[in-house]
């Protein structure tokens, strides 16, 4: 009987133990978390090269021919386009001249071509170019722009703005909605589902595209701004190529705007986010991978150009007699693996970017994976962002000030991601220290084991692996048993052998 009445007083010592111990298990849900702050925009996957845009032009006739050629040259477009000139050379003794029109560079030259004589134009430049997505919230309300934009909201030729069968139809699409980015949506989703993608052999615009119901291209972009101007929203068109090419290197076609590499696409104006991009034509097969987003193998050459030749184009060659010539185009693409630009402020705001990323990373990472508090980085994160942004506005206007914008951003970016870093390890380093505390040996050990794996990615800079591991740590620390759970099976383990030793007496 005594025996009987021992076991039962073990059982329940056990049990309870077991329930006592548990208890502590459970993690106390920190309801102070919140997202961490976005940015205006992400800029990603960079492609450097250098470029060499090829123009070949052949007298086809057996007389000589005089000919003009306008051709656009590349340039920066910031947030995600930084471009220098190398030289613009031909294998003539022709002189090249330079003009401006709606902040589109052009160069021309004109010479006399000898019967079944050829000429070639070579245009060497760098580019970096990135993948460019835009966070636009739901805060923007109201419709505001800079004066010297008032004309991208005006009709012109192919952009009939103010005809009523376009007014109408925007002002139906818009309805009671005032965010210029919802609007844009909705117009650019009328578009990608109105219009039939059929290759046309000259440019038509946005009226005829909207009577007619099809187009390429060219009427895709032209309908889309041509609503949105109706509705008083700054918008343009951009020309320039898009080609695997451009993000992988090789030999990339640019001799007609309707072939392969050349293509025309859309930009519309957001208060204090800019120019935001749209590509209708590309989106009719994927809607949301060409809405306020831009990829790393589009490379503008021409922004809001006047809708007429030779300023809305690529290339325009002239010639007299009519008809005199041929002419191919091209872009070769050399990927470089380094920053090869004269011009300080581009890779100032490259590094910037690359260090704004990974803490932007980082944070979204401790947050949303791993449920970190980190929020008191917020504010400092949130000024990185601003001098990134403000380090793109001013690369046109004042380089100086550009590097002084994105030598702080890195700088902040370093710091906030090693205060991220050191809020993690210190929550990763505590719960294994509590466990010891708390006589949880077997977690504390094991978070032990994770501390050490975490600083060892942290000595190479792989700051996800480390982060993970110090996750690893403090969850293993919090949520295993304490030691008093081992006690119970041990004590009944050790009464078993001394209950069979005496029987066996």
């Amino acid at each position: 009987m005594k025996f009987k009445g021992f076991l039962s007083f073990l059982s329940i010592l056990i049990v309870f133990l077991v329930v006592f111990s548990s208890s502590n298990l459970s993690l106390a849900q920190d309801t102070s978390l919140r997202s961490p702050p976005t940015p205006r925009f992400k800029l990603t996957a960079p492609r450097v090269n250098e470029m060499v845009y090829t123009i070949n032009v052949k007298n086809i006739q057996n007389h000589t021919a005089w000919i003009r050629i306008d051709f656009a040259i590349p340039k920066t477009w910031p947030p995600d386009v930084y471009v220098e000139l190398k030289e613009v050379k031909g294998n003539f003794n022709g002189q090249f001249k330079n003009y401006s029109a709606r902040g589109n560079e052009y160069v021309y030259t004109m010479l006399e071509l000898e019967p079944r004589k050829s000429v070639q134009i070579n245009v060497t430049f760098y580019s970096l170019k990135y993948k460019l997505e835009y966070y636009i919230h739901k805060r923007v309300r109201t419709l505001s722009y800079p004066e010297e934009l008032r004309n991208f909201t005006l009709p012109e030729k192919f952009i009939e703005s103010n005809d009523p069968l376009i007014v109408n139809k925007a002002v139906a699409l818009a309805g009671d909605l005032r965010n210029p980015f919802r609007i844009a949506e909705r117009i650019y989703d009328f578009v990608i589902s109105y219009l039939k993608y059929e290759v046309q052999p000259e440019a038509h615009g946005a009226l005829w595209a909207f009577i007619n119901g099809r187009g390429d291209c060219t009427e895709y972009g032209t309908l889309f701004v041509a609503l949105m101007r109706a509705l008083g929203i700054p918008a343009r068109t951009v020309i320039g190529h898009v080609s695997r090419g451009l993000s992988q290197g090789g030999i990339v076609n640019a001799t007609r705007i309707w072939v392969d590499s050349p293509h025309l696409w859309a930009e519309f104006y957001v208060g204090e986010f800019g120019w935001v991009p749209a590509d209708p034509t590309f989106g009719t097969g994927d809607p949301w991978d060409h809405f306020a987003i831009t990829w790393a193998h589009y490379l503008p050459f021409i922004k809001g150009p006047i809708m007429d030749p030779p300023y809305r184009s690529l290339l325009t060659i002239k010639t007299q007699p009519p008809n005199s010539i041929n002419y191919t185009a091209q872009l070769l693409v050399n990927p470089l693996a380094y920053m090869p630009f004269k011009e300080k402020a581009i890779g100032d705001i490259y590094e910037a970017n690359n260090l704004t990323n990974t803490v932007r990373r980082i944070a979204y990472q401790a947050y949303k994976k791993y449920a970190f508090n980190i929020t008191s980085v917020y504010p400092a994160l949130a000024e990185t962002y601003e001098l990134l942004h403000n380090a793109t506005k001013e690369i046109l206007v004042n380089p100086a000030i550009a590097s002084g914008y994105a030598e702080k951003a890195a700088e902040n970016a370093v710091k906030t991601l090693n205060i991220i870093l050191d809020i993690v390890i210190s929550d990763g380093k505590n719960a294994v220290k509590k466990a010891w505390g708390e006589l949880r040996i077997l977690g504390a050990l094991s978070g032990e084991n994770y501390i050490a794996k975490a600083e060892e990615f942290l000595s190479r800079g792989q700051y996800s692996e480390a982060l993970m591991n110090i996750y690893y740590a403090k969850t293993t620390a919090e949520q295993a048993p304490t030691i008093h759970v081992f006690i119970g099976p041990l004590l009944l383990c050790i009464a078993t052998i001394w209950i069979i030793r005496r029987r066996n007496g």
